[in-house]
């Protein structure tokens, strides 16, 4: 059986701008309970730790006029989200960052049987973004008009920034109380602020309108570099190993292989894979276990599933057409 839930008065706790405090809401009927934690950073920033704990099948129905940018950071869990105020829906995932500009929404969330999540959410006021990103973004005055109308702006990144979901931890887990523990907590929120804000700048500033990259000349030639690099599978490198290699950053290798090779980085990388371990099984030389290894693979099992959903065969399949010749 699912439930719908009407959340109401839960604007009060979020807009009190002079104070932190914990709420700990029971939902009725034993569907679940969640505790959200709220701190004030500065006089720009709040942030809030929640954990959700649903028994049955849940959606809830959320309408709130707080405004800002909001960075969610979604630490454990899934649930779906629909915003109405631009007819989008997400599926939120473990270790995913949504960030969205608002200045008031209206959302259903959908929570699936016995489900928990726990999540990080930081809000933006307007005089820091006007500081700091908004007369920095190439399409301010789109974001603007927007906000006047009460439609939100979500920023889709073309791949996630790790280092926010670390940042994002070190926050929900701070070992520390008292005035240490919000020197830390500022330290920690300013350094997440900021890499955000830079990857949405990045990605936002470096598309044309159009919608594809700006590769300029010398971006061209590094990622045939890379290109070249995982096809001659000496090496399987990892993304951050390649970006050195070839001295271009993740977006535009991620966004340039698309544009130049349509395919990603990671996708060229597992067919050069396949196509080297195929190659070495077909000598008779090695085993599985063996070529397994020799392509990147730790474990054997995750080797073989890779392969078959590959090329359509087992690994052992094909070291069963081998030729012996005496």
């Amino acid at each position: 059986m699912s439930y719908k839930l009407n959340l109401e008065n839960f604007d009060e706790f979020m807009l009190e701008s002079d104070s932190s405090k914990t709420i700990n809401f029971q939902l009725p009927k034993n569907l679940g309970n969640f505790t959200s934690k709220k701190e004030i950073v500065n006089k720009d920033i709040v942030m809030f730790k929640t954990d959700t704990s649903i028994n049955e099948r849940l959606t809830i129905n959320s309408k709130s006029f707080i405004s800002g940018l909001s960075i969610l950071v979604n630490l454990d869990g899934e649930y779906r989200y629909y915003d109405k105020s631009n007819n989008s829906t997400l599926d939120i995932k473990k270790n995913s960052v949504f960030t969205k500009y608002v200045n008031e929404y209206d959302s259903v969330i959908d929570f699936n049987n016995s489900s928990r999540s726990n999540n990080l959410c930081l809000i933006l006021r307007d005089e820091f973004l006007e500081k700091y990103f908004l007369n920095k973004i190439e399409r301010k005055d789109e974001l603007l008009l927007n906000y006047k109308n009460n439609i939100s702006t979500n920023f889709q990144k073309n791949f996630e920034n790790y280092k926010i979901i670390s940042l994002a931890k070190d926050l929900y887990n701070s070992p520390f109380e008292g005035e240490l523990n919000d020197l830390y907590t500022q330290s920690k929120v300013f350094e997440l602020v900021y890499e955000e804000l830079t990857t949405i700048l990045k990605e936002q500033n470096d598309l044309c309108p159009c919608g594809c990259s700006k590769i300029n000349y010398e971006d061209k030639i590094a990622l045939h570099k890379a290109k070249e690099l995982i096809e001659k599978a000496d090496d399987f490198y990892t993304l951050e190993q390649l970006c050195k290699k070839v001295a271009i950053n993740e977006f535009k290798l991620k966004f340039g292989f698309k544009e130049l090779f349509n395919t990603t980085p990671g996708a060229l990388v597992l067919k050069t894979r396949m196509q080297k371990a195929k190659a070495l099984l077909s000598t008779g030389e090695y085993n599985i276990s063996e070529v397994s290894t020799m392509v990147g693979y730790k474990h054997q099992q995750s080797f073989s599933t890779a392969f078959f959903k590959h090329f359509g065969v087992l690994p052992k399949d094909v070291m069963k057409t081998r030729k012996y010749y005496y």
